[in-house]
């Protein structure tokens, strides 16, 4: 790989990153999990792999929706091969961290993985990354 090409990021990842990781110091919502999720979209790309069962929000049942986009999760590294892998197996022990410390188990009745809409995987890859930032911005200590 030549050194010579700087990966051109999107702008909305751009501005992602500055608007949530600004503010957010450790111990709450540490960078890693936001870094492993870009590195992951940078390397599908816009490549379309099929769809994965994507939750709208975390309020109802967070912990089962986290559950649910790390289940999924296990796809796109079994589908991709090993840096994938790696890369989303180290998202998701950082998700099951965060996981612990962010939320406990929704008042229920929660809807099973399959009961979500399917999207295809950038789309359902974009929409963890806003469903963590919401999470991260919600749960910070009051100043």
């Amino acid at each position: 790989m030549g050194m010579g090409r700087v990966p051109i990021w999107p702008l909305w990842t751009i501005v992602l990153l500055m608007r949530p990781l600004g503010g957010l110091g450790p111990p709450l919502c540490p960078r890693e999990p936001f870094y492993f999720l870009l590195a992951i979209m940078k390397m599908l790309g816009n490549k379309n792999g099929g769809t994965l069962y994507t939750p709208d929000d975390f309020s109802v049942c967070p912990a089962e929706t986290l559950g649910c986009f790390r289940l999924e999760l296990s796809v796109i590294g079994f589908e991709e091969g090993p840096s994938v892998e790696i890369a989303v197996f180290r998202l998701q022990r950082l998700l099951d961290a965060l996981g612990s410390r962010l939320w406990g188990t929704g008042p229920g009745p929660c809807p099973p993985c399959e009961g979500h809409p399917q999207r295809p995987v950038p789309l359902f890859l974009a929409k963890l990354l806003e469903l963590l930032q919401g999470a991260c911005a919600r749960h910070l200590p009051s100043a």
